[in-house]
């Protein structure tokens, strides 16, 4: 059989059928330009005709669907592109802390305290929830604010542990796989607040401060998940330790914008 040649002389290539993007955006333009020149004719036949009521009405129509039809035909392609391009989860614990800080914002100025913060960069990510990470850290805000002095401080200190770095020889095999995400908030209070969870939880109910319960509501969502928390104080000035451990999610974790319906 012999090869079909071009009139310059040279062999045709062989065309390469497009990508099903690739035609979806063509069958866009094409959409998209058809719609607008619908839109322009029914303009002008309204400026050409403005005391026509039923025209202007007819044209009212015809550009309001065309631009419905249009809004309609670029929401499927942002939503087709939104659930083809995940977003890696990242900086969680550091976004949800600094959306915490701002929604107690008025707290912490009428009270005159000071927020201090330092974070290691690209911490790794926590398998514990989002909302479950939220209520730890903001209950944990508050136990502190409850406790701080006016013109104080509290402080926030993010880093990343491995399980030597943690220094907990009695873990599981399990948990010698894994890392933490420890938060430290270090705040200026009464020593006498400082307790280890275990003797708060021990404790008699009428010894229980109000504010006690707060502690043991954070470190039963911590426990249930592989995590810990441990308080400790200063003894030679009133400062208090509270040392949060959330466990690293090892999976690459990522999330989709929302589409628009």
């Amino acid at each position: 059989m012999k090869s079909v040649e071009s009139k310059s002389g040279s062999t045709p290539t062989e065309r390469v059928p497009p990508s099903f993007m690739n035609s979806f955006l063509v069958e866009l333009v094409h959409s998209t330009k058809n719609t607008l020149a619908s839109i322009y004719h029914a303009t002008l036949l309204t400026m050409e005709k403005p005391d026509d009521a039923e025209t202007r009405k007819h044209s009212h129509i015809q550009v309001k669907e065309g631009i419905q039809k249009i809004d309609s035909i670029l929401n499927s392609l942002l939503n087709f592109i939104s659930i083809n391009t995940p977003i890696a989860k990242a900086n969680s614990l550091y976004v949800i802390l600094e959306e915490i800080l701002e929604a107690n914002e008025r707290q912490l100025r009428e009270r005159d305290i000071k927020i201090i913060k330092k974070f290691e960069k690209d911490l790794p990510e926590t398998y514990i929830h989002n909302e479950q990470v939220r209520f730890i850290l903001h209950s944990i805000l508050q136990y502190a604010i409850f406790s701080t002095p006016r013109n104080e401080s509290i402080g926030f200190l993010m880093k990343a542990l491995d399980f030597h770095d943690a220094g907990d020889t009695k873990k599981d095999p399990w948990e010698k796989k894994k890392g933490y995400v420890e938060v430290v908030v270090g705040f200026d209070g009464d020593v006498k607040l400082a307790k280890s969870i275990e003797k708060l939880q021990d404790m008699p109910e009428h010894q229980k401060q109000p504010t006690d319960l707060i502690l043991i509501l954070v470190n039963e969502i911590l426990t249930k998940n592989r995590g810990s928390m441990t308080i400790e104080s200063n003894g030679k000035r009133p400062k208090t330790l509270i040392t949060l451990r959330f466990p690293i999610e090892r999976r690459n974790v990522v999330y989709y914008e929302p589409i628009t319906l």
